[in-house]
């Protein structure tokens, strides 16, 4: 039987890449938990929302009720703060929360405690103690516990820096204005490191990559991802944000116990990080294989519905529906929504005039495309002098055809949805 695991909070972009990574595996049955509704409601199977925030009261009492009800035996925590909370609280929580321990997961949050955890390393940041200090200009300030770019500021003269308020929270030190780079890395439970891979922050949304791409573990990303392995306990995933001087070496900004926003691109040079993670949480030995090729990766938007119709039947077309570019290739998209449907148990019903129009054999044209003629449950072909309308003896249905005068047709006599190629999408199931 598979093992839950309360993905926590399910609401950041990481939260659908650690679903992606572990949705079909064999071992671990991911659950999602937040706070407030949000998309992992649109991909999630099971999503538990309305959990306090975790600087509440009662936070603690709330997840340890959630993880007990749904028998969740890991945690895995998509968020610095949570890491925290969810490490201190370790030995109250009857699950395993996936993660270094408390006090590596608040040496990462606070950037102060990061610096001073390792010492003199050269790939250190000059740093000054307060504001006075400061002898060059332009410098770099941050919040001592943020994360990303929240908070953060360039500085470029003395009356800049005398106007920032808080500035005894903040962190201040040496302008990088060199290229950033993300290093995602893995450390198994006897602190080896397994996988370290550099990849480019070119462009980012919110704070997150949005175009990067893998890059070679060179020497110099070899020696500084080794030597902070080798002075900070790490267990698991975890990453290092690291940038450019004016000299073109590599400084360190900071350290996370957390999933990146982006440490897809590790995935798809074939290292699953939650998978890995869970298996050595779960004290199984685990490794890393890596292909050798480059990773370019890039985000957009990408949006997911819910109508609110059932189904259990659908009717659908073939030529320019089932197939495209007059009939050579089969459409993925549309094959893919058609197994979703079978897989739900829905009835597939197949509505064409492809062998009368053009004399064509519609099973050896089935057969070339390697579409399975078995995948439906009834076949009909159709005169022009005929309509689709009159096949169609159900009222809990779809209709899927790219004639928009056929689905009129359907529309107006029948009175069920009717769906083009172009709007497929809102009928995906992505949970």
């Amino acid at each position: 039987m598979k093992k839950n695991v309360l993905i926590f909070s399910g609401a950041p972009y990481p939260a659908m890449e650690i679903l992606d990574c572990l949705r079909y595996n064999l071992l671990f049955n991911p659950i999602a938990a937040s706070s407030y509704s949000n998309h992992s409601e649109f991909v999630y199977e099971d999503c538990v929302n309305g959990l306090p925030f975790v600087n509440a009261p009662d936070f603690l009492e709330k997840f340890i009720q959630v993880v007990k009800e749904k028998n969740i035996e890991y945690v895995i925590q998509t968020d610095d703060t949570i890491a925290l909370v969810l490490m201190k609280n370790q030995e109250q929580i009857p699950a395993i929360v996936v993660c270094s321990s408390y006090e590596t997961a608040e040496m990462c949050r606070y950037k102060s405690l990061t610096y001073k955890a390792l010492g003199d390393a050269t790939y250190l940041p000059k740093v000054y103690k307060d504001a006075a200090e400061v002898d060059s200009f332009p410098v770099f300030i941050k919040p001592d516990d943020g994360q990303g770019s929240q908070g953060t500021a360039v500085i470029k003269n003395r009356e800049e820096l005398n106007e920032v308020s808080g500035i005894e929270g903040k962190v201040i030190c040496e302008y990088l204005p060199g290229e950033e780079y993300t290093v995602d890395c893995f450390t198994d439970r006897f602190g080896k490191l397994l996988f370290y891979g550099p990849r480019s922050r070119s462009r980012l949304m919110h704070g997150i990559t949005a175009r990067g791409f893998s890059l070679p573990c060179t020497e110099e990303f070899t020696e500084i991802i080794n030597d902070i392995n080798n002075r900070i306990q790490f267990r698991g995933y975890w990453f290092a944000q690291l940038k450019r001087d004016e000299q073109g070496k590599l400084k360190l900004m900071e350290l996370c116990t957390r999933f990146a926003g982006t440490f897809g691109v590790s995935k798809s040079l074939g290292v699953n990080f939650p998978l890995m993670a869970l298996c050595d949480a779960a004290e199984m030995d685990t490794a890393a294989i890596v292909n050798d090729y480059q990773v370019i990766s890039d985000k957009t938007y990408i949006d997911r519905y819910k109508l609110s119709i059932e189904y259990d039947t659908v009717y659908v077309d073939y030529d320019d529906t089932i197939t495209c570019n007059k009939g050579e290739n089969v459409n993925p998209y549309v094959m893919a929504f058609l197994y979703q449907c079978l897989n739900k148990g829905r009835k597939l019903v197949l509505l064409t005039r492809h062998t009368l129009d053009k004399g064509n054999n519609l099973r050896e044209d089935m057969s070339r495309l390697a579409i399975p003629k078995e995948m439906f449950a009834e076949v009909h072909d159709i005169s022009w002098d005929d309509e689709k309308a009159n096949y169609i003896n159900s009222k809990k249905a779809i209709f899927l055809d790219n004639s928009f005068a056929e689905r009129k047709k359907v529309h107006d006599k029948v009175g069920i949805s009717v769906f083009d190629i172009s709007n497929i999408d809102c009928l995906f199931d992505w949970r």
